[in-house]
């Protein structure tokens, strides 16, 4: 079962960087022009820099937050050289930082693999009393449970990563990690804890709070009757929607389904249709 951290949310990251600003600094007039700015087709390129500039004003005035803006921009974007430097800056003052700097030093981003420096950061937000530190915890929790799962920083335990987990999981919240969930689903499938019916519960879980990963293995469980009683239309309604979100896992259930049955116009046409993802 090969894993990995789970990092704050990713995406184009200057575009997502101007949105942050323009809700976080209270400047009625900035953020009038920012919303223009994401709005109109405005390049990568030119969106990036007009961050750089944003945040570059804001880091003279001493603003921590916007040195971890700046951080995150260079994290999504790949320059991991340079969002390490920017974290390492307000790492004492901001647990967002520090939760970057352990996925950071635990996978080598931007720097050597420290693992034993990655599971410190993460236990300092585990053990924090701090409000700033709250949204993290489950998270942290999950890259911990990683750790000891894998050996690497920490001492091998399967008890321990199963705990902490369990804790990231929090019964199914689905403002808990989806991560944990997910991967409970799997390690009750490995034969050393093997337990198909929590397996189910916690990708069922999962599932139901965004999961593709689960929803694939979901179907797959309820078309073999694995940890729950066998339901082909659930399997099937479960699967087709997961090939749609684009799980492969999924998408080749399928098709083995439909051949098997000798509905082969259906596998055939089927595969056709997802051959791009398919043969990825």
């Amino acid at each position: 079962m090969k894993l990995n951290s789970e990092a704050l949310p990713r995406r184009r990251s200057s575009e997502t960087v101007l949105q942050t600003i323009s809700r976080t600094f209270r400047d009625s007039e900035l953020n009038k022009q920012l919303g223009a700015e994401i709005a109109g087709n405005y390049s990568h390129t030119a969106l990036f820099a007009r961050a750089e500039e944003l945040l570059a004003k804001r880091i003279i005035d001493g603003d921590p937050l916007a040195y971890f803006l700046q951080g995150q921009l260079y994290f999504e974007e790949g320059w991991y050289e340079e969002a390490l430097t920017q974290f390492e800056k307000i790492k004492e003052m901001d647990f967002q930082a520090l939760y970057q700097l352990g996925v950071m030093y635990y996978d080598g981003l931007g720097t050597k693999e420290d693992p034993e420096k990655g599971v410190e950061y993460m236990q300092i937000i585990i053990n924090s009393n701090s409000p700033k530190a709250r949204h993290l915890k489950y998270a942290a929790a999950y890259n911990l449970g990683r750790s000891y799962f894998e050996g690497c920083g920490v001492k091998h335990s399967d008890k321990e990563a199963e705990r902490l987990w369990l804790i990231a999981a929090d019964h199914g919240n689905p403002k808990a990690s989806v991560k944990a969930q997910s991967t409970l689903g799997m390690f009750y499938s490995t034969s050393n804890s093997k337990d198909l019916k929590k397996a189910f519960f916690w990708h069922s879980e999962a599932c139901g709070n965004g999961s593709l990963e689960s929803q694939g293995v979901v179907g797959v469980m309820y078309l073999y009757g694995q940890g729950i009683h066998q339901n082909t239309m659930a399997a099937l309604e479960c699967l087709k929607e997961a090939a749609e979100r684009g799980n492969v896992y999924a998408q080749g259930h399928l098709v083995e389904y439909y051949y098997k049955r000798k509905f082969y116009t259906k596998a055939a046409a089927f595969a056709r249709r997802h051959a791009s993802w398919i043969l990825m």
